[in-house]
């Protein structure tokens, strides 16, 4: 491997990382901007007294939902363009493993610090679909970064 190669290596690393972590972020906010929006529009249908009895429910599993499936998505995009570095399909499942464990402890400690329900395994999710949606990238044939073979299931 010559040096530019390298150099090039460790920046898409980095811009991958970077742009996972961004991503996070961003689904985190989307996440809880779903959640508020589902919450209000409960208080319509239910009125202000019968919408506590859904909060606990599915005021957070809804945003975990929104940010699982959004992680997933942008995970599978984001190493489906990280493969175009040349890298080795081996040496990029160990590094979207990483990059997924990071993404999801990112997550957990956003929604510590959010209203998001602060649960311990509140990141597993986020975590199981960042691998979910990294590693469909890591071993579908070059060149075939298209639509997900799991959200066929859901959209036909």
């Amino acid at each position: 491997m010559k040096r530019s190669e390298e150099a090039a290596l460790l920046y898409s690393l980095a811009a991958y990382l970077g742009a996972s972590m961004l991503a996070t972020v961003l689904l985190l906010l989307g996440a809880l901007a779903v959640m508020k929006a589902f919450f209000a529009s409960a208080g319509f249908l239910f009125g202000p007294r019968g919408i506590y009895w859904l909060k606990p429910l599915l005021q957070d599993s809804i945003g975990f939902a929104a940010a699982a499936s959004g992680t997933a998505l942008a995970q599978y995009y984001l190493a489906g363009l990280f493969r175009f570095s040349g890298i080795d399909r081996s040496e990029l499942a160990v590094i979207v493993s990483f990059t997924a464990l990071f993404c999801g402890l990112l997550f957990w400690r956003g929604a510590l610090l959010s209203s998001l329900g602060a649960y311990g395994f509140s990141g597993l999710p986020v975590t199981l679909a960042a691998l979910l949606g990294g590693l469909e990238a890591v071993f579908q044939e070059p060149g075939k970064i298209s639509r997900p073979r799991w959200l066929s299931l859901f959209f036909g």
